[in-house]
């Protein structure tokens, strides 16, 4: 077990490293805290311009739930010139495609599955667009896994790749989702640290994939029980949500080391995708609920739960004013 020195040591480092930052750590934001309950927890969404623990809720900064600013005008950007490539990278309008893949654990992977099935001969869908599962299962792709590039999971991802006949060249859309195995359960210690881990995978993600525009987060879907692990359990799935929006917002305030364009660009851009973490109360902002009894273990979605959430991440894909430019037909 981890003595307090050895917290506040780490608490160092981190707020080191996030000095440019507005998200700050305090010493004692390493503290323990009670486990197993959503009774005191908001959706990001839902708590827009209130405060959790003194920090403004909002998928965005300042509590909004919507890009704003040069930022958005730079996604929409993005997002209208998104066209096919070949397998070497160069455009290819007639024969080429745009991948969209999964990075992650075993959920990414059956949710990106699951929105495929959704996708392939749908047609409101672009035709040129392929998406594809990159995520591995069984702990073996961790954001600690992610975030090193010589990491053994970037192997089963190159295999991958081999095996459907397309390369890091074709790949411009990521959707990630995973967790830290991380000790740390107190906010903001946590999402904290996980946010700065984010912000290491983007980086290794725009060595890997050469022509990657744009990195999707759903945040998690909320948890039901103890799953074994700390990261499966309450509160911390909710906190992932909150390191995806400082992530977000560290990249819209141009914090060293999230540049997303110009010479100086080391990440692609990270946006929101369908926001999925809820509790049975249905959520004020759009209805969305997550219940046990759409999860097979309290964790993994059964095929209830991963038909909502892929119906709810099409639904977004369609009608969001940026996605629906690469999405759609």
């Amino acid at each position: 077990m981890k003595t307090i020195s050895t917290y506040l040591f780490i608490a160092f480092l981190i707020g080191s490293c996030s000095k440019e930052s507005n998200i700050k750590i305090q010493s004692n934001d390493f503290s323990s805290e009670v486990m197993n309950t959503t009774a005191t927890l908001t959706p990001l969404n839902d708590l827009g311009k209130r405060k959790f623990k003194g920090y403004i809720g909002g998928l965005y900064p300042n509590g909004v739930n919507h890009p704003t600013g040069t930022y958005a005008q730079d996604l929409l950007k993005i997002c209208k010139k998104l066209i096919p490539l070949d397998t070497l990278g160069n455009p290819s309008p007639q024969n080429g495609k745009i991948i969209f893949g999964s990075i992650g654990w075993s959920i990414s992977g059956q949710n990106i599955v699951a929105l495929k099935n959704k996708t392939l001969g749908n047609p409101l869908t672009n035709p040129q667009l392929l998406l594809y599962n990159f995520s591995e299962g069984k702990g073996q792709a961790r954001i600690n896994n992610i975030m090193n590039p010589d990491d053994n999971y970037w192997n089963f991802v190159a295999n991958r790749i081999k095996n459907l006949h397309t390369s890091f060249r074709q790949v411009q859309i990521i959707y990630l989702e995973s967790e830290d195995s991380t000790s740390i359960t107190s906010f903001p210690g946590r999402p904290i640290q996980v946010k700065e881990e984010l912000e290491s995978c983007f980086r290794v993600f725009k060595q890997k994939f050469p022509n990657l525009k744009l990195v999707y987060l759903l945040a998690r879907t909320t948890t039901f029980g103890d799953n074994q692990h700390i990261f499966n359990t309450e509160p911390c799935p909710y906190y992932f949500g909150w390191a995806c929006k400082w992530a977000i917002e560290d990249q819209i305030n141009g914090v060293p080391g999230t540049e997303y364009k110009g010479a100086k660009a080391v990440s692609p851009l990270v946006t929101w995708g369908f926001y999925d973490w809820a509790t049975s109360t249905p959520r004020k902002t759009d209805g969305f609920t997550w219940t046990e009894d759409e999860t097979t273990d309290g964790l993994h979605g059964n095929d209830a739960g991963k038909d909502s959430i892929s119906t709810r991440w099409q639904n977004f894909l369609l009608t969001d004013r940026y996605a629906k430019n690469w999405y759609t037909k």
